[in-house]
């Protein structure tokens, strides 16, 4: 076998590193200003984080705009109750994703996604609607977290999927599921179906 000690590649590596440095020198005298290839890179992770950022303030939007659909369908206090505080915590989604676009330096460019509650008719239709919405909403920022580059936005993307994990554990409680069945799994991402339960 022929294997390298870290000896040996550091005096390898020695005229080599002297070369790089000796042509960094001569670039930087024969260029001028402009941006480096590093901050090209750095704007163009920053665009493509408000694409992203920009298609979850879509969903938002859609999502605020359902919960306010649901509400007339919702006879049991505590169920319209739950529906307009989750509601309002979407709002407070919306602002921080707002926030994370200002701090990329981007502008709000989403039109609030259309997500239709036509046909639904009784509470519980309401209710696994709303669930099957939070799932949906999940799994979408889960995969944005995966595609952003910026921690801000992943910290606070991460932290609106806790606040969503807590609805679907409320949701469940409402559909009639026990207290154990409604606590959210160890990995909530977007998949866990909703609880089967008689129709009332």
């Amino acid at each position: 076998m022929n294997r390298i000690t870290p000896g040996g590649a550091v005096r390898r590596a020695l005229p080599v590193l002297a070369a790089i440095v000796l042509l960094a020198a001569a670039l930087s005298a024969c260029g001028g200003g402009g941006d480096t290839s590093a901050t090209a890179a750095t704007a163009a992770d920053k665009e493509a984080d408000a694409a992203v950022l920009n298609e979850i303030l879509a969903r938002q939007e859609g999502v605020a705009r359902a919960y306010a659909v649901s509400f007339p369908a919702l006879h049991d206090r505590r169920n319209l109750a739950a529906a307009r505080l989750f509601r309002a915590q979407e709002q407070e989604h919306i602002d921080a994703t707002l926030k994370a676009l200002r701090g990329l330096g981007a502008e709000p460019e989403a039109e609030p996604e259309v997500i239709s509650a036509a046909g639904l008719d009784t509470e519980v239709e309401f209710l696994t609607f709303l669930y099957e919405l939070e799932n949906a909403t999940i799994e979408a920022e889960m995969t944005a977290i995966a595609k952003l580059t910026e921690p801000a936005p992943r910290t606070m993307l991460a932290a609106t999927i806790a606040n969503q994990a807590q609805h679907l554990a409320a949701i469940r409680r409402a559909l009639g599921a026990g207290p154990l069945r409604a606590t959210p799994s160890a990995f909530e991402n977007g998949t866990v179906p909703v609880p089967t339960v008689a129709a009332r």
